[in-house]
């Protein structure tokens, strides 16, 4: 655990250094009072900026004087805070260990939705491709999700119209790092920079689907206005290379890690026969269901559903594909056979 720490820390520290090499003009310009020739210039609000030490009793850290700090408490694994300009919350650092709940593809999401409706792993979008930018592109509406669902607040934050200005290459600890504009509730320009590292636990494929889930580790934004980031960075950074976790922070995380451990290995006993229930239920299920949400589903995608007449396999097509196919192989389907799995997509 304080290898992962102190890699994080390393590795914004990198961040900071592939950004200076790469000519971006980070914190410097006007960090200094100048004032010569009768010409006076005042420092930025970052280059006045004096630090005071934030500590729960779990994480400490340096953050600008007069700031708050927002702390998740979730669980340790996934221990996660944000650091605050109370008078300007377009200014925030935000840090999670890991996050969790996502599955690799739509199809598999929208499968394990029908069987298990109140599952997180049903909700969340799903994270595809499994990189960086994949997370990222479907930050806002999982962040709205577990905003409201699991926060019963505004804990983390809002992207809109988040775009890749460029990859700044991978850090040691897996992930990318982005440089992105995206705008604030407002429609006003932001910019920052984002990492997080998307791992998967393995396969375990069920029904023709991979459930395994998808953690991201490692989830650091720095984010500020557009025209003010590159100021702010050095500042964000510091905060960064202060963190420090307590050995009380240290052995409740191993509790609950041990305990998450243990779970999964007692469980793995009966997955035979969890897999036998599952797919009883799943015979019982009720088709109405399939045909609407399915329909929905294939309109939002811009898809149409065809089968083969010879094999009976059930396709996802392109819209238009029954209007400019002339053979007399594939066909559209009946409302019945939206309950049947999909085996593949036809393209243009």
């Amino acid at each position: 655990m304080k290898k992962i720490i102190v890699c994080a820390a390393l590795a914004l520290s990198l961040i900071i250094a592939m950004l200076s090499v790469s000519g971006c003009g980070l914190v410097s310009g006007l960090l200094g009072s100048v004032g010569t020739g009768g010409v006076k210039i005042t420092k930025t609000e970052a280059a006045r900026v004096k630090y005071e030490k934030f500590d729960n009793g779990y994480v400490s850290l340096e953050i600008p004087k007069g700031w708050i700090v927002d702390v998740s408490d979730v669980s340790y694994s996934s221990y996660s805070f944000k650091v605050v300009n109370p008078q300007d919350p377009d200014y925030v650092l935000f840090f999670c260990l890991k996050l969790t709940g996502f599955l690799k593809t739509e199809e598999a999401r929208a499968a394990f939705a029908r069987l298990y409706p109140s599952s997180v792993f049903g909700m969340l979008s799903a994270i595809d491709p499994q990189t960086t930018e994949g997370f990222f592109k479907v930050w806002n509406e999982n962040a709205k999700l577990a905003n409201e669902i699991q926060m019963k607040r505004v804990y983390f934050p809002y992207m809109q119209d988040f775009t890749v200005i460029e990859n700044l290459g991978k850090l040691p600890l897996g992930g990318d790092v982005l440089r992105a504009s995206y705008k604030n509730d407002k429609g006003e320009p932001q910019q920052g920079l984002f990492t997080t590292s998307v791992f998967s636990s393995g396969s375990y494929y069920m029904y023709g689907y991979d459930f395994a889930p998808l953690n991201a580790y490692h989830n650091v934004f720095m984010m500020a206005p557009d025209d003010e980031f590159n100021n702010w960075l050095g500042v964000y950074d510091h905060c960064i290379g202060t963190i420090r976790f307590s050995e009380k922070f240290y052995k409740a995380w191993a509790r609950e890690e041990e305990t998450m451990v243990s779970a999964v290995t007692a469980n793995a006993a009966i997955y035979d026969e969890v897999s036998d229930l599952i797919m009883d239920s799943w015979e019982k299920r009720n088709d109405s269901y399939d045909i609407i949400s399915q329909k929905q589903s294939d309109a939002t995608l811009g898809y149409e559903r065809v089968y083969d007449t010879q094999t009976g396999e059930v396709y996802r097509a392109y819209n238009g594909f029954t209007d400019n196919y002339s053979g007399d192989r594939y066909k559209a389907v009946t409302d019945d056979m939206y309950k049947e799995t999909i085996s593949g997509y036809i393209g243009k």
